[in-house]
């Protein structure tokens, strides 16, 4: 029997986490390790106690024939963030964020002044995401993106 990495590891309780996500367009989910213990967990979906998306919570979720909300509409609060809210300064320093997707820019400043001092994500890179992981890396926090580009490992999570 082999043993999966840390990393596998950590990313795959990333994915489980994000089964909970109750955004209708994308479920992520994010766990924070320090020392190779597991200090916080989030996912993306609406604040609590607010309606979620499949219960009208959120305009993204409309029906085809009512959307023409933008990304900016979105009620969710990210997976990464979630996770940020859920743990303490101290849990945080030094700490590595492990998430199902490279985090957006409001995640990356949330993370650069947090503490945490390691990103690693799956993949899921997206259009400016360069832009984002060199305001992380100039933050002073180390990236990692799993998916198999720029020298990196591919994590298969299925």
């Amino acid at each position: 029997m082999t043993r999966v990495s840390w990393d596998e590891y950590f990313l795959e309780l990333a994915r489980t986490t994000s089964t909970r996500a109750t955004c209708s367009r994308r479920r992520h989910g994010a766990v924070i390790v320090q020392g190779r213990r597991i200090v916080a967990t989030g996912y993306n979906g609406g604040p609590s106690g607010y309606p979620h998306c499949e219960d009208g919570g959120c305009p993204r979720a409309l029906s085809e024939a009512e959307q023409g909300h933008e990304y900016e509409d979105c009620i969710a609060i990210h997976a990464e963030a979630n996770a940020l809210l859920f743990s303490s300064p101290e849990q945080r320093e030094g700490a590595s964020l492990y998430c199902t997707g490279a985090p957006c820019f409001g995640c990356a400043k949330l993370i650069a002044n947090s503490g945490v001092s390691e990103v690693v994500a799956a993949g899921n890179r997206y259009e400016g995401w360069e832009s984002v992981r060199d305001f992380l890396r100039g933050s002073g926090v180390r990236v990692r993106v799993l998916d198999g580009l720029e020298g990196m490992p591919s994590l298969d999570l299925r």
